[in-house]
């Protein structure tokens, strides 16, 4: 599925029936997606390449034996729900451009929420954990009992009732539904509820990079527990463009919370300012009953959290070597098939020569000497030679560094 920002719409459908059905084709025929080309280095072929979106990031039988009624319902509530996220990710981009701040609707930033987590969830990694089976004992065995509860054959069923179950539940009823299996309803609440949001905006000269298993990256430790393998994350991120990313905050790192353990954290010192919140007015007969510990307390002021609320977020400026961190903590976490997206080779060559220097990463030391090589190379050719390496596109193609894609199927 595509992720196209800044002045152009998304596709969000995978399916290629779906795709070309009136209605939804309707709706992307203005900007010629399918043929978006991107700047990218794919380590595979060793080449930095302009290349079209679905060939880069097209992920093959995703849906493979399953139910293709299931599957184009599933597809039809997705690119409904990537329709209204796509337009906050356009509005937050377009207002980083020349306001400090962006004020958004509580409901639409529990689209977005929901959106963050489903890309996320749909990528390569954890759609083959489903279909190869490959869990730890102890949750391969809670699976087990819940394949039986919900009578399904096999793991990838769960997959696809999850990622149902998401779209059809309300934001902050998903840790309910029993429907979706119990270990990927706490990861949505301890990710999608509990943490706060914060837009972190690069400076004038400096960058973030994108690649293919990084929308979702966390910083933070892993271990094995008494029950098995575990993840504590202090941040994660979703680049949404050059200059922009998502960051979804651990609570302890807000400052009245703040404690000894979160200064382990390499990025504890960055901003992490709160969103300011304006209560929609609500009648006495409105008011609902329950929920947490703060919406009692919200109640005892007279005031409720509901779907009309406004929230007000701060683009926060970043010095040069937090934006360092990330990209370096994005490029930590690449695979063999590495695709990496960027918008300048200088930036990526620079990029790239200080990753082997932030230390307090974890480095794994992934081997970046012929991206770097060829990046050098780029850099030392004559003016008009480098600049064929971004005019050499065919008539009638975007070029643009803000095409990208998540997750796809055909």
């Amino acid at each position: 599925m595509n992720f196209a920002i800044n002045n152009y719409g998304r596709i969000f459908v995978g399916n290629d029936k779906l795709y070309k059905e009136k209605k939804h084709k309707r709706n992307f025929k203005d900007w010629n997606k399918k043929e978006a080309l991107l700047q990218t280095y794919d380590k595979k072929n060793g080449q930095i390449i302009n290349s079209l979106v679905r060939e880069i990031y097209g992920y093959m039988n995703m849906y493979k034996d399953l139910d293709n009624e299931d599957v184009m319902y599933v597809e039809k509530k997705l690119s409904t729900l990537e329709g209204k996220a796509s337009r906050m990710v356009r509005d937050i981009i377009n207002a980083s451009q020349t306001e400090n701040e962006i004020v958004l609707i509580r409901k639409h930033l529990e689209n977005l929420r929901k959106f963050l987590f489903i890309m996320n969830y749909r990528n390569r990694q954890r759609w083959s954990q489903f279909a190869d089976e490959k869990f730890d004992s102890t949750t391969w065995a809670l699976l087990q009992k819940h394949m039986e509860e919900h009578k399904l054959k096999k793991a990838h069923e769960v997959w696809l009732q999850n990622i149902r179950g998401i779209l059809e539940t309300p934001h902050n009823d998903i840790k309910d539904d029993s429907r979706i299996f119990s270990v990927d309803r706490m990861d949505y609440q301890l990710r999608m509820v509990d943490c706060f949001l914060v837009i972190w905006q690069a400076g004038d000269n400096d960058e973030f990079i994108i690649t293919n298993n990084g929308f979702g990256i966390f910083e933070g430790f892993t271990g094995i527990g008494p029950t098995g393998p575990f993840q504590f994350a202090y941040h994660w991120f979703y680049v949404i463009s050059p200059k922009l990313v998502l960051v979804l905050c651990n609570h302890g790192l807000r400052s009245e919370f703040i404690e000894s353990t979160f200064s382990k954290s390499i990025l504890a010192d960055a901003p992490h300012p709160l969103a300011k919140v304006k209560y929609a007015p609500i009648s006495e007969s409105s008011r609902s009953t329950g929920g947490t510990t703060f919406d009692e307390r919200l109640r005892c002021m007279g005031l409720e959290r509901t779907e009309n609320d406004t929230l007000t977020f701060p683009f926060a400026k970043i010095s040069s070597d937090t934006v360092s961190l990330v990209n370096s903590i994005l490029l930590n976490e690449t695979k063999p098939d590495l695709i990496l997206t960027f918008l300048s080779p200088s930036y990526l060559y620079k990029t790239i020569a200080k990753y082997h220097k932030h230390k307090e990463v974890g480095l794994h030391e992934r081997d970046f000497t012929g991206l770097k090589r060829m990046l050098f190379k780029e850099l030392n050719k004559t003016h008009e030679e480098d600049l064929n390496l971004r005019k050499n596109i065919p008539d009638g193609r975007i070029n643009t560094w803000t095409v990208r894609e998540i997750d796809s199927n055909r």
